[in-house]
């Protein structure tokens, strides 16, 4: 199969397009940076360039490529307004010029959405991944919808954020006293569900909530995380709220900010699955047990480039 992949030079998109590859599936890339995606898999893939805020670029991207799929995985964590990359602008712009463009050109549309997405969400976050999710619903395409929990794996941000801050000061905050609960996933396994939900006709018109095999708080992760580290580091309680308030603040003199209000509004309920109905699972859908999140973290860490 033919398949286009958008953010595929990303954490998450990497490991996507390794896992087409070696599928056997013919791989093409539509992109910003065509020297970072020739950096990282050179003749293995096709490069387009496109621009996702224009139709016409899209439209001429797609009809170069020719493919029967898509897998949609763009997304930001944090917004830079000064250089208009914003929350509205490439979660649900940049989709809805997708889907629109591409529901007569393909024959499947598979989504990275996050867990945690729903009507109700106050985030930003959230609620412009539950734009997009209509928008792919409505559209009459073929699709499946995936929701990851927090993503493990050597080049999660989270790593590399952390030791950046204790090697410096050896002090983290702790929102809401670190008792929000994740259920982290492996970035193995989130590839090798978006490789199924193409090849598996019984994945569509679904979404998946993809999480691990353990609901961990945020303080125990970090705790791990130290560990695994050797690291002995203070971990300081404070109210969201308070968090909320000072990421507003960052986040007005720092772009990306290293954290930001959203994040706070983010946690409004634990990230972990079987929130929402009538959404299937990762086990549904590998036909296995996710890998451990023991396993899964000391595989992250020992990868890692820290230090």
């Amino acid at each position: 199969m033919k398949v286009f992949v958008t953010g595929g030079t990303g954490f998450v998109g990497r490991y996507v397009v390794d896992g087409l590859i070696k599928s056997g599936h013919n791989v093409a890339l539509g992109v910003r940076n065509e020297a970072k995606a020739r950096k990282l898999f050179g003749d293995r893939v096709e490069v387009y360039k496109v621009n996702f805020s224009s139709k016409e670029s899209i439209k001429k991207a797609l009809e170069d490529a020719k493919p029967q799929a898509i897998v949609h995985l763009i997304g930001i964590l944090f917004e830079e307004r000064r250089k208009g990359i914003t929350f509205e602008k490439v979660h649900y712009l940049f989709s809805k010029n997708l889907v629109e463009v591409s529901s007569s050109l393909v024959e499947k549309f598979v989504f990275m959405s996050a867990l945690g997405t729903h009507d109700l969400a106050p985030s930003r976050y959230h609620q412009t991944k539950r734009w997009a999710e209509k928008e792919i619903i409505r559209s009459g395409i073929r699709f499946t919808i995936l929701r990851p929990s927090i993503i493990l794996g050597p080049e999660q941000r989270l790593f590399y954020d952390l030791w950046n801050v204790i090697k410096i000061f050896p002090v983290v905050a702790l929102p809401g006293g670190g008792y929000y609960k994740f259920s982290p996933v492996d970035v193995r396994d989130v590839a090798q569900a978006f490789v199924k939900a193409l090849e598996d006709k019984s994945t569509d018109g679904k979404i998946y909530e993809l999480c691990g095999t353990r609901e961990v708080t945020f303080k125990r992760l970090l705790q791990d995380i130290f560990s695994f580290w050797n690291k002995r580091v203070l971990m300081v309680p404070l109210p969201k709220g308070f968090m909320y308030l000072m990421g507003k603040v960052v986040e007005t003199f720092i772009e990306p900010p290293p954290f930001s209000s959203d994040q706070m509004l983010m946690m409004w309920r634990d990230n972990v699955c079987g929130w929402s109905e009538g959404v299937s699972t990762l086990k549904d859908m590998l036909g296995r047990d996710p890998i451990s999140y023991e396993d899964s973290l000391r595989w992250s860490l020992e990868n890692a480039r820290v230090g």
